[in-house]
């Protein structure tokens, strides 16, 4: 507790000086409100943990998993809770306090739906063998500042007949200072 100066006519200097703490308190929790009020989080951010540095070396990580039926790999390829709440969550309309989305409900929904596509595109093309030859996207990126999506993701690849076909193996993809994540599985 600061120790109450004596007053002196004109002493405006002295008296700032005694409000200070309660001044610095209480715009720190004027910068807090804010903060919350815009979806932002305290904290840094999270650094995106297997992430490529192409969108095609991302879709060879996912095409070589799928051939090993490797699917704790294959769930490890998409977003993290940590790294979407830390990262995504933010910067998302939904994170804005007037639309009322909770965070855990759009997760929970996000990644059940993300476990249960994985497991039939494991069952529909686990143990086939791809080389990826281009990667494509069916929609318009929707740019968020620190990153990018990109949407309805498609694989151009050859198996190992040398037959070339089109593959929708998981959904729109993560674009994040110069390097490329699934963002799950649903195909969009």
């Amino acid at each position: 507790m600061m120790p109450v100066l004596p007053r002196r006519r004109g002493d405006r200097f002295r008296t700032v000086l005694t409000r200070l703490p309660a001044l610095t308190a209480l715009l720190l929790l004027v910068a807090l409100a804010l903060a919350t009020a815009c979806g932002l989080e305290a904290g840094p951010r999270e650094p995106y943990a297997n992430a490529f540095a192409s969108k095609e070396a991302a879709a060879a990580a996912v095409v070589e998993a799928m051939a090993a039926r490797d699917a704790e790999r294959l769930a490890a390829l998409t977003v993290t809770e940590v790294e979407f709440r830390k990262n995504i969550w933010p910067h998302l309309p939904a994170s804005r306090p007037e639309v009322g989305m909770p965070f855990e409900y759009l997760w929970a929904e996000t990644s059940a739906k993300s476990r249960g596509y994985l497991a039939q595109v494991l069952q529909e093309h686990g143990g086939r063998r791809f080389e990826v030859r281009h990667v494509a996207f069916g929609g318009d990126v929707t740019d968020y500042g620190p990153f990018r999506i990109h949407p309805e993701t498609r694989l151009t690849v050859v198996d190992e007949g040398g037959r070339s076909e089109t593959l929708r193996l998981f959904g729109s993809m993560v674009e994040a200072n110069g390097e490329w994540k699934l963002f799950s599985f649903v195909v969009d």
